[in-house]
């Protein structure tokens, strides 16, 4: 239970989205946060072309793999990366953006791996660190906005945060491997996905792994500005 009890006063939209926007942390972490998931729905987007392209391997073998990676895998790693997290927040609230910055940097050197790779297990072996760690921004993400905003704002806080996410990433993602990739056909052919994500992909996780870390520098004074 919070010791705390929210006033009954309502908080407007725009005054949640002020508050974000003068908090560095809670920038750092939007921008980080939009710019994983634009990196995670593109290979969750492309990533079963890009194997049917590049490597000879069935749908049905594919398919399995791709199961195993980002619904078992996904599952998992959220579950033991974000009670981790919350262990080592006990101590210090800058763990939730420490841990998101160790998966997206973790994601930089695999997702070059995967898209270089001779073969198709390799590939997908390659996959499955980002495939269980991709998403655990989210639940880290909203953690440490509940922490910024205050009771009354957290609902739209998560919201805003969801906002960037979607835009960012889901919106700018696939679309701009899919640009990219149409670019690059006339002269790689077949290739110019797994080109275009190479380029695109593991840029996405180096960038935003140094946002997440740049969130930590102001989270724990911007924590202590936090309306009730």
């Amino acid at each position: 239970m919070e010791a705390r009890q929210p006033s009954d006063e309502p908080v407007g939209f725009m005054d949640v989205v002020k508050l974000m926007w003068n908090r560095r942390s809670s920038r750092h972490l939007a921008f980080a946060s939009g710019l994983t998931a634009f990196g995670a729905y593109s290979v969750l987007n492309w990533m079963a072309s890009f194997m049917l392209r590049s490597h000879e391997i069935s749908t049905g073998e594919l398919g399995t793999w791709l199961a195993m990676i980002f619904g078992v895998g996904g599952a998992i790693g959220i579950l033991l990366v974000t009670r981790f997290a919350d262990k080592l927040a006990q101590h210090d609230k800058r763990w939730y953006v420490w841990i998101a910055a160790i998966a997206s940097f973790l994601a930089v050197p695999t997702s070059v791996g995967i898209f270089t790779s001779d073969t198709a297990t390799m590939a997908l072996l390659f996959l499955v660190i980002p495939g269980a760690l991709m998403t655990v921004f989210v639940p880290v993400g909203v953690a440490v906005i509940h922490s910024l905003v205050g009771l009354r704002m957290r609902a739209t806080g998560s919201a805003i945060l969801y906002l960037v996410i979607n835009i960012v990433g889901l919106g700018g993602g696939p679309w701009s491997v899919g640009l990219l990739s149409d670019y690059l056909t006339p002269s790689l052919g077949t290739d110019s996905l797994g080109q275009a994500m190479l380029i695109l992909i593991p840029i996405a996780f180096l960038w935003s792994g140094v946002h997440f870390v740049l969130a930590g520098r102001d989270l724990r004074a911007d924590m202590e500005r936090a309306p009730d």
